[in-house]
Parts: C-alpha cells; sequence; structure tokens
C-alpha cells in the first residue's frame, strides 16, 4: 500500500506541491494564530470564593464566615480538595475541582451555591467568586507617580481612570491595586454635640441612609409629549452631606455638621505599596483571563496605558516595572534559537552521511513542512506554544523516515543504475512497513507521558503532543512530498559511501566489529561495564520534580511578627528595599504588603512581597550566580531586619505554588490537627527540624499568635438597664475605624463610600471611659456596657478538607529535593504526634511523588507493548527480546551522562529517558531484522552478524548521530528556560552514544549467539515434508 501511495505521488508531483503548499499556508496560520506563554499553566481547576468581612478577626472570620461557606460548597460535583484562610477581615475559600472539568463548568457549580452561601454568612459578609485567572494570570505589574500630588488622588487616577480602562482590554479579567489612599467622605462623630442635642449615632447614621437617594416617579403626559419624573437627591459634594438634617424640634432642624465634621477622608488601609527604598507609592497588577494569550494581552494593555497616558493629568507617570511578555520573549528565544541551531546540525550531518546535496536538501526540507504541521495540529488541539511544547522536538528524530527512504533511493539508484522515480517506488515497497512499525513504536513511547495526570501532565502532555504532532505529519511527508520532491532533484547516485562514512568504517568500525565478533566475551564485558557504570553514576544522583525555571527575577517574602503596624511595615519594606538596592545586580525594587483590593492573595499586613528586577545576566560581576546572588541577599537582609522572616522565590513560581497546594515555597509540611495552641508547638517543632537539615533555607511557619485583639463583649443586661439595645455598642465599636457606610458621594462618573465615623480612643486603655451616647441625652463609659479585654489571637487560620492545618515552609538551596525530602521525613518519623495529628509533604515533592508513581506503572507496560510490537514485527519473541537489550543500556548512557553534568534526574530526564528508548529501539530493530535475513538465506552466525553489521552501519549511525546532534544545541543552551531543557537533551544524547555502540558493536555478537541456531531450526521446520499416515 505504502508503495503504491509513493508511486502515485511521484506520477502526480505537481499535485503533491500544491497538497505541500496548502499545509504549509495552514501550518503559518497557525503559528501566527498560536497562543504563547513561557511555560505550560499547571493551575488546577480551582473556584476561589472571597468574603470581606470588615472589622472581624481571624477567628471570628472562620466561625462567622469560612465555615459557613465551606459547608455551603461541600459535596459539589467532581470537587477533590476544598482549603481556606481566613485573616482579619478577609476570608477565601478554594474549590478544587478534577483537571478535565471546564473551568466555566466548576464557576457555574459555584456560582448555584453562592446565595446559600450569602445566607449562611448574612450579616458578616457577602461571598463572591474570585476572578477567573490563574497563576500566569499577573501578566503586568506597574507603579503610578504623580510628584507634588497626595496618594490619595494617585489612586484616585488608579481606581478610576487607569484600571476601568485597563479591564475593558479582551483578555484582561480583573486590575487589583495597593498602595495609597481611597478616597471616603469621613462624617466623624462629636459626641458631646450629640450629647447635647439628645441625638445618637443611630439617628445620624438615619438621615444620611435616607438622604443621598435618587428615584424616579413615572410622567406626566402635556399633550403630545410626556417629561420623566425624577428625584435628584444623590450627594455630590461634602457640603450637601453636611447639609443634611438630623432632626427638627421647635422648627428648628439640627444638621449633620451641628452634630459631626465632615470632611473628605481617606479609607481604612490594610495594604501598601512601596518602591526603591524611596518610599510609598501606588501599585497596580493586570491579571489575565485563564487559558489566554500572556504575550497578546499585555501587548494589548501596554496600548491601552499608552493611550490612556495621554488623557491623564500632566506629570502623572505609569512604570510598568513587570512584564510577562518579556519572559515570552526570551523563553521562546532560546526555544527558538535552540531549533534553529538543532536543524541547521542536523542538516550538515545529513549532507555529511549522505554525500549528495540535493538529497541532503531533500531530506531538509521535512524540519520546516513538519513544524507547520505541528503548528496546524497545535491550534485544533488547543496546545499553545511555550518551552515545554516546542522546547523538546528533535529535528533529527523528525527527519528519520526521509533519511531511511532518500539514502536507500540512492543506493538502489547505484546498484540497480535506475532513475530516481523507480529506485523510490522501490524502496517505498521495501521499508515502507518497518519505518511505519518505528514510528508507531517511537509514538508508543510517549504514551506514558500523554498518560501522565495533575501538574506533571499539565508541564509535559503538551511537549509529547507537539512531538507526535511533528512525527505525524513527518512520516506522511515521507511517502509523500520527499518522493516526489527527490524524484525531481535526485539526478544521479554515488557509488559507495561518501568519504565521512567511508573513513569511520575503515578505520574504526571495521576492525572494531571484528574484535568483537571474535571475541564475544569482550562484547559483553563492555555491555556490561556500561550497565554497572550506569547503576553506579544513578545511585548518586539525586532526584527533583522539575529543573526550575530561571524567570529573571526574585520574589522576596517578608513576614514579621504579626502584631506590627501597617506603618512599620511600610518602613520595613523600604529598609528592605534600600539593602537591595546596594547590589549591583538590582534594576528596581517594588514591595506589595498586605491584601489587594480583590484578594486573590490573601496576606496580612506583617507580610509583604518584594519583587526584585534583576539586570541582564552579562552585566553582573564575573563570579557572581544567582543561587550566591540569593545567598548574599538573605545575609545582607537578615542583618538589616533581625528577626524577620524572609523566603526566596519568582513571580510565576510563587503564585503557581500558592494555587496549587496553598504553599509559596519549595516545600511544604502541612500539620493538621484542631487545637491551635497544640498546632503552634509542634510547628515550631518542625520548622526547627526542618532547619538543622544541610540545604534548608528560608524556614517559616504560619504565625498562630501575636495578634493583639482588643476584645468588646457586650453584656446586655447592664445595656438594658440603660436603654441601650446592644446593636448601638456594635455600631460604635464599628465607626472607630473602618466607620459604617451610610450613603456614596457622586464625583462625574466616579463613586466615593460616605461612612459614619465614631471618634477612636487615643489607646487601648482609654477604650472603657469612651463615652457612648444613650438615648434622651445621656451617655454611659463603653466599660459599663461591656467587657473590654486585650488577649492575644492568630493572625491567619488555614484550614484543608475542612479541618485546621499550619504550614511549615523551606526553600532547598544547594541539594536536590528529593533527598532533602528524604531526610526531613526521618527526622518527622521520630517526632511524636497527639492522636488525631497527622504531618503531609506538600510542594513540588507532592508532585514529584504522584510523577515516579505513574511512572512506575507506565514504563513497564510501554515496554511490554514495544516488546508485543516487536514480536508482530518479527514474528518470533527472541529478536524482540534482543532489541529491547538497548534499553538498559541506553538508560545507562542517559545516567551517566547526567552525573558528568552533575544534574540530577527529574521528570525532564525521564521524559527524554522515553524518547531515546523509541529511537534506540528503532535502530536496533533494523540491524535485527537484517541479521535475521541472512541467517534466513543461510549465512554463517558469525557472517551474517558482520554482514548484517556493515550494510547498517550507515543509516544507523546516519539516523543516531541526526538524533543526537538535534539536541546538541538544547543541551549547551543558556538563555531563559534552557536549565528546563537541558536534562532532557542530556539524557538522550548520553543515551544515544551507548545504545549507538551496543547497537553497532554488541548487538551483532548477542544476536549471533541468540538468533543462528533459533531461526535455521525455523527454517528446516519450514522445509521438513509433513509426515504421512
Amino acid at each position: 500500500m505504502i508503495g503504491a501511495i509513493v508511486a502515485a505521488c511521484v506520477r502526480h508531483r505537481w499535485a503533491v506541491l500544491l497538497g505541500t503548499v496548502l499545509l504549509s499556508l495552514l501550518g503559518v496560520r497557525a503559528w501566527r494564530a498560536l497562543p504563547v506563554d513561557a511555560v505550560p499553566d499547571v493551575t488546577n481547576v480551582q473556584v476561589q470564593v472571597l468574603t470581606a468581612a470588615p472589622g472581624l478577626s481571624p477567628l471570628e472570620v472562620e466561625a462567622l464566615v469560612t465555615r459557613p461557606v465551606e459547608l455551603s460548597l461541600a459535596g459539589l460535583p467532581r470537587t477533590t480538595l476544598i482549603r481556606s484562610v481566613s485573616r482579619s477581615g478577609v476570608s477565601a475559600v478554594t474549590v478544587v475541582f478534577d483537571d478535565d472539568l471546564p473551568i466555566a463548568e466548576a464557576r457555574s457549580f459555584v456560582a448555584q451555591r453562592l446565595p446559600a452561601a450569602r445566607e449562611a454568612v448574612r450579616s458578616a459578609g457577602s461571598p463572591e467568586m474570585g476572578p477567573m485567572t490563574t497563576g500566569l494570570g499577573e501578566v503586568l505589574h506597574f507603579t503610578m507617580r504623580w510628584p507634588g500630588h497626595s496618594a490619595a488622588e494617585i489612586r484616585t487616577l488608579l481606581d478610576w481612570e487607569v484600571a476601568y480602562a485597563l479591564r475593558t482590554v479582551p483578555g484582561v479579567v480583573e486590575v487589583n491595586g495597593w498602595g495609597g489612599d481611597t478616597r471616603q467622605v469621613d462624617v466623624l462623630l462629636r459626641p458631646a454635640d450629640l450629647l447635647a442635642r439628645g441625638l445618637t449615632q443611630e439617628d445620624v447614621e438615619r438621615a444620611l441612609l435616607a438622604g443621598g437617594t435618587s428615584t424616579g416617579g413615572g410622567a406626566i403626559v402635556r399633550g403630545s409629549e410626556q417629561a420623566m419624573i425624577r428625584l435628584d437627591g444623590a450627594y455630590r459634594s461634602v457640603d450637601a452631606i453636611a447639609a443634611q438634617v438630623v432632626a427638627t424640634r421647635d422648627g428648628i432642624p439640627t444638621l449633620v455638621r451641628d452634630v459631626a465634621t465632615v470632611t473628605d477622608g481617606r479609607a481604612f488601609r490594610l495594604a501598601a505599596a512601596t518602591a526603591d527604598g524611596e518610599g510609598e507609592t501606588v501599585y497596580g497588577m493586570v491579571q489575565m483571563i485563564a487559558g489566554g494569550n500572556a504575550h497578546e494581552i499585555v501587548a494589548r494593555a501596554r496600548e491601552r496605558l499608552t493611550e490612556i497616558g495621554e488623557r491623564l493629568p500632566p506629570g502623572v507617570e505609569v512604570r510598568v516595572f513587570y512584564d510577562r511578555a518579556s519572559l515570552v520573549d526570551r523563553v521562546l528565544g532560546t526555544v527558538r534559537s535552540s531549533l534553529l541551531e538543532g536543524a541547521v546540525v542536523v542538516i550538515v550531518v545529513l549532507l555529511l552521511l549522505l554525500g549528495d546535496l540535493r538529497a541532503g536538501l531533500a531530506v531538509a526540507t521535512t524540519i520546516p513542512l513538519a513544524m507547520l504541521g505541528a503548528f496546524a495540529m497545535m491550534s485544533v488541539s488547543g496546545t499553545t506554544g511555550n518551552l515545554m511544547s516546542l522546547g523538546a522536538i528533535d529535528f533529527g528524530i523528525v527527519v528519520d523516515g526521509a533519511v531511511v527512504v532518500v539514502e536507500g533511493a540512492l543506493a538502489t539508484m547505484a546498484l540497480q543504475k535506475t532513475d530516481a522515480s523507480r529506485a523510490l517506488v522501490h524502496e517505498a515497497h521495501v521499508v515502507g512497513r518497518p519505518l511505519a512499525y518505528g514510528v508507531v513504536i517511537i509514538a508508543i513511547v510517549y504514551v506514558p507521558v500523554l498518560l501522565l495526570e495533575g501538574v506533571e501532565g499539565k508541564l509535559f502532555r503538551p511537549m509529547a503532543l507537539t512531538v507526535l504532532f511533528a512525527l505525524a505529519t513527518a512520516i506522511v511527508l515521507t511517502f509523500t512530498w520527499v518522493p516526489a520532491l527527490a524524484s525531481l532533484a535526485l539526478r544521479r547516485a554515488h557509488a559507495g559511501d561518501p568519504w565521512l562514512v567511508r573513513l569511520l568504517r575503515r578505520r574504526l568500525y571495521d576492525p572494531a566489529l571484528d574484535f568483537l565478533l571474535q571475541r564475544p566475551w569482550a562484547a559483553l564485558g563492555i555491555a556490561g561495564a556500561m550497565l554497572a557504570a550506569g547503576i553506579a553514576a544513578g545511585a548518586t544522583r539525586g532526584v527533583e520534580f522539575v529543573p526550575r525555571l530561571e524567570e529573571g527575577d526574585f520574589v522576596v517574602q517578608v513576614t514579621r511578627p504579626p502584631s506590627v503596624s501597617l506603618d512599620e511595615s511600610i518602613a520595613g519594606t523600604t529598609a528592605v528595599e534600600q539593602a537591595l538596592k546596594r547590589f549591583p545586580e538590582v534594576a528596581t525594587v517594588i514591595s506589595r504588603t498586605g491584601s489587594p483590593d480583590v484578594a486573590t492573595d490573601v496576606m496580612g499586613i506583617e507580610q509583604s512581597d518584594v519583587f526584585v528586577m534583576l539586570r541582564p545576566r552579562a552585566t553582573w560581576r564575573p563570579g557572581v550566580t544567582r543561587e550566591s546572588l540569593a545567598g548574599d541577599m538573605s545575609e545582607a537582609l537578615h542583618r538589616e531586619l533581625p528577626g524577620t522572616a524572609f523566603g526566596f522565590t519568582q513571580p510565576i513560581e510563587m503564585r503557581t505554588h500558592e494555587l496549587l497546594g496553598g504553599t509559596k515555597s519549595d516545600v511544604g509540611l502541612k500539620i493538621f490537627g484542631d487545637d491551635l495552641h497544640l498546632l503552634e508547638q509542634l510547628a515550631a517543632r518542625v520548622a526547627h527540624e526542618v532547619s538543622s537539615i544541610p540545604g534548608a533555607a528560608d524556614v517559616r511557619t504560619e504565625p498562630l499568635s501575636g495578634l493583639p485583639l482588643l476584645t468588646i463583649r457586650p453584656d446586655p443586661a447592664r445595656a438594658g438597664r440603660l436603654g441601650l439595645p446592644p446593636s448601638e455598642v456594635a455600631k460604635a465599636v464599628e465607626g472607630m475605624k473602618a466607620g459604617r457606610p451610610v450613603g456614596v458621594l457622586v464625583d462625574g462618573e466616579r463613586r466615593f463610600d460616605v461612612r459614619v465615623l465614631f471618634p477612636p480612643p487615643p489607646s487601648p486603655e482609654a477604650m472603657t471611659t469612651t463615652l457612648i451616647p444613650l438615648p434622651g441625652g445621656m451617655s454611659a463609659p463603653l466599660g459599663q456596657l461591656a467587657e473590654i479585654k486585650t488577649e492575644e489571637g492568630p493572625a491567619i487560620v488555614s484550614r484543608e478538607g475542612a479541618r485546621r492545618r499550619v504550614l511549615v515552609e523551606a526553600n532547598v538551596r544547594g541539594r536536590d529535593l528529593g533527598s532533602f525530602v528524604h531526610e526531613v521525613k526521618a527526622r518527622l518519623a521520630e517526632q511524636k504526634l497527639p492522636p488525631g495529628y497527622h504531618i503531609e509533604v506538600a510542594g513540588q515533592y507532592e508532585h514529584l511523588v504522584h510523577a515516579a508513581t505513574r511512572f512506575a506503572v507506565l514504563v513497564p507496560g510501554t515496554l511490554l507493548a514495544v516488546f508485543v510490537l516487536l514480536y508482530l514485527s518479527f514474528g518470533e519473541g527472541r529478536s524482540a527480546l534482543v532489541v529491547l537489550t538497548t534499553v538498559p543500556l541506553a538508560t545507562s548512557g542517559g545516567i551517566l551522562a547526567l552525573a558528568a553534568r552533575d544534574l540530577p534526574v527529574s521528570v525532564s530526564a525521564v521524559v527524554g529517558l522515553l524518547a531515546l528508548f523509541g529511537v534506540a529501539t528503532l535502530n536496533s530493530s533494523v540491524l535485527v531484522a537484517a541479521l535475521r535475513e541472512r541467517l534466513a538465506a543461510g549465512e554463517e552466525a558469525m557472517l551474517a552478524a558482520r554482514n548484517a553489521a556493515r550494510s547498517r552501519f550507515r543509516p544507523v549511525l546516519t539516523t543516531a548521530l541526526v538524533a543526537a546532534v538535534g539536541f546538541v544545541p538544547m543541551a549547551v543552551a543558556s538563555g531563559a528556560g534552557a536549565e528546563v531543557q537541558r536534562p532532557l537533551a542530556t539524557v538522550v544524547i548520553g543515551g544515544l552514544v551507548t545504545s549507538t555502540i551496543l547497537t553497532l558493536g554488541v548487538l551483532p555478537t548477542i544476536g549471533a549467539r541468540m538468533l543462528g541456531r533459533s531461526i535455521r531450526r525455523e527454517e528446516a521446520a519450514a522445509d521438513t515434508p509433513p509426515l504421512r499416515a
């Protein structure tokens, strides 16, 4: 069948040319529309439910908001986990769903339960779904300055001019802000004037709520026209609010200004931002919709920022300091360089080994066409272009089929003195079926990657799909485009091998082959030595999940005592920025403290994320590495701010880790239990143990105590005797700082809250003597109406699976993740935990264990499938076993290559081993097939082995060499993202070296011994006449 296809393509070559042009156009179109990002989005399918609960402590938020919301969301279809964080004034409940559930459907499930959640929470807050974004969603960060103007004016510009316009950009789902003062109108009550007029806080609130409203009254018809009736009572100025009537006695109105001071005020702040050690700034962050094209969305957002800048007041500066598109460009630049360099190297090797310029160029056309076909199928399948999907394509493997067809056609033209068309058809009849089997074998070895789940599946499945798309396109081109083009391009054949092949054969291969065939023990000794060396090297290798992608910048996570004030946090981040700016490698430092307006990242004011934007690596001081720079910075920060905890991570890494497992570090130890005090003690013990392990860095725990609380518990009996309901005490307390909302000020398109505030006491001790106005012109100290106590509580309450937990976090420096966690587990096994308490390891190690478990099942299954396929191809099992002897030798070479480069074993390396198995198996099956053919023809075993090895030397060497050199640019690349490609490329190159040595040197000896007698017996059995009855 394949021969007939090739014959038709040779006859109708112009139709094939037209089809190839159409494929190219489709590929170019798909390439231009392909969504791109730096890495695949590994965030699981999750929906956040956020609730603002101003004034509530973490324990109250947990009891009044978080638990009711969790109960309302429990039992949602396809839910895998519910976890939550409760902090002062905010609750965040995260619902995690199955990975194959569309995010829109997951949000629909949650939306159906939100009314019940709101009813359960009631007056404590109103639960809302967070924005539909992921760990890759934070694509653009910027700051705003306006010299000579207040922070409130700058923040107003951000909220009502910049953020509002950016939210209209397609693909932007939210614009969050930190820093500055949010404008509001403060109605600050004067208790003495309230008492003098016999009024209370409730009277003022009632009056303001009754005013400030607009409504409609229908219409009045006048002849053929009508006039709409409307009441415009909206507050449009501070004076209008101050002029509202609170009460009228004896015909004399009491206005708001008579009992309160009405001013343009500032909302209570729970977040701040600072920049470059120069003090406060206003910080904005653009969040991208889940599945969006980061490159396009950033470009649109930047364009919109330029448009906005033209209409902002003179002097306003909007400075972008973090741009995801720049990382995408750098990573894809590395991929582009690796692919182009790999293509050039493969083409050069092809020309050298084929010895024919026209033949080499005909084969080389497969490379761009296969990529265009892959782009088209990526577009159809929804696969994005990124480091993983595009960074592991080996053009050597892509051109293998075309090499076999063209090389065989050249040999046929030389031997049979025929033209290119007949030679190509003849070769298709001979190698068509084996080539198809070879492609199936290579496809099968990628099955374990396709069957990976969770984070590892999202990381590596796009890579496997893209490789398979390219291979599928290449095999179609091999039997269509390549014969059509080669029939035009190949004019004459060269007798004999190219000079390079002749040189290698005469000087190196033939003597080595004869030596090994005459001394089987030497061949087996070489194989055994390689295997032993691989096992020894593997025993010294550490393990990690995947190599860390160097994003080019740091994020320093700063954690202070929970009792710190916002002003002190601002001073602390300013000191951190000044210390970091002393490093010449640092370009700018921007900090954000506390939770943003939409609390997708729930932090207290004691926590800060410090973005350290680094200069290009070429400008760094000699000898400075990323690891050493992080260590030097950590030492400098601990000297500058002793007692403060610091953690080093990267922007994407931090957000992705947090969304996946609730931890922002490499390793998270989750301690589950019920009693917060006991959890705190256990966390301190675990943190102490972890800190003493070599390689541990940035060890810290969640603060379960230290948050000062001034607790006011109303006494209904006392308040009732004075004629004051407890709700009035609650209103006074709520109004002391945050204020109680009573309306909205309309200023053009802008809207600002109007809040009633009760004068806060000068100190916590003065709270008991604060006078609360009573009905009838009386007053009473707050201490007579309620019990007031100073307490200490947790700054955060975390829950997972409906149980409380505390998190101990640590980064790993200077050693591999696997050995570090192994030592951590050994230390934890010595710890005795109370009944009902247990510890789980989270973070990168959790994904590593999950991937290892899957591979332990899938890889043996894949090898079994390859054996079955080989058995079907050869018709017996011994040949299949001989072919599979290359697998352990190829593995040894890959491990030895990792050891030579001091790289740990990772999922990237294991995926490289799988790719290696396909090429190595394909090459050895080619030689075994030739050996079987000669043995069946009656040749003596050793002679058959020698002739088979010599005849297949050139195709095996060509296939292995082009596959290996295709990965060389990836193995030696140093750009952004190269560290992720490096283990995969290193394993393939090292494994191909050893497997090729085995295939060409050792396999003929093993094959002659194992197959010589069995194939002769088969032939003899076939020649024996049947017995007569």
